[in-house]
């Protein structure tokens, strides 16, 4: 944007313009000397002001509607905010959606599939032989959709968590798309339960995730060798 709003001024010196770079773009100076060989001529300056001009604009609108939101959830959604801030995954902006779209009273929703449903992420009855035949999302709320699934992106590539975990297995049988939303859904019944008791998130890690898939092996083999023990 400093190079952008230079160029806007006229300004051609290519020195001037390199010191603009940050971050990892420094790096990339020979990219940035064939990017910046070229010639404005006058009426490129006046367009260059006139878009700058919109997106000051624009960002001013931003800013006063994030100060505004930012007021609001103070006032009335303080605790909400900071549970939902505590779960992995789920940041400022995402926790502002969940809030806005979906407020703090869980009261109406009867279950956590409930509110999965409201949001369109629920599963689907489409089943034979133990296979779902189709897992696409349906129809709900877009907004908290969209979220919530940008969330569990957040929340998949925090190392060493559970749902890193949950993630690497779900991947193993189905496609990176349909296994985020698998994750995004039970990511969505943790919103439920923390809203729901207003409690802070805990992350319990590969440990828990290990110890639940003991557990549930565990379970399956017990009930396949009970026919034969109760024949004993």
């Amino acid at each position: 944007m400093e190079m952008i709003r230079l160029l806007a001024k006229g300004v051609t010196d290519q020195e001037q313009l390199l010191n603009c770079a940050r971050g990892k773009v420094i790096k990339k100076k020979d990219q940035l000397v064939k990017a910046l060989d070229g010639t404005l001529q006058t009426y490129h300056h006046t367009q260059l002001q006139m878009l700058l001009e919109d997106y000051d604009h624009v960002q001013k609108q931003v800013d006063f509607l994030d100060k505004s939101i930012t007021e609001i959830i103070t006032e009335h959604y303080t605790q909400a905010f900071e549970c939902l801030d505590s779960i992995s995954g789920i940041g400022v902006k995402s926790a502002e959606t969940i809030i806005s779209e979906a407020g703090k009273d869980m009261s109406r929703f009867p279950t956590a599939d409930h509110f999965t449903a409201w949001c369109g992420i629920a599963p689907g009855n489409n089943e034979s032989a133990g296979k779902r035949k189709n897992t696409s999302i349906k129809k709900g709320n877009s907004y908290l959709r969209v979220a919530i699934v940008g969330a569990a992106w957040a929340a998949v590539r925090m190392k060493d968590s559970y749902w890193h975990a949950l993630f690497d297995k779900l991947r193993k049988r189905m496609k990176a798309q349909k296994a985020i939303v698998a994750v995004a859904r039970r990511l969505l019944k943790v919103v439920y339960n923390t809203l729901e008791t207003l409690t802070i998130y805990k992350e319990k890690g590969i440990a828990h995730f290990v110890d639940l898939q003991a557990k549930t092996a565990l379970y399956h083999n017990s009930k396949l060798r009970w026919p034969q023990n109760n024949i004993d």
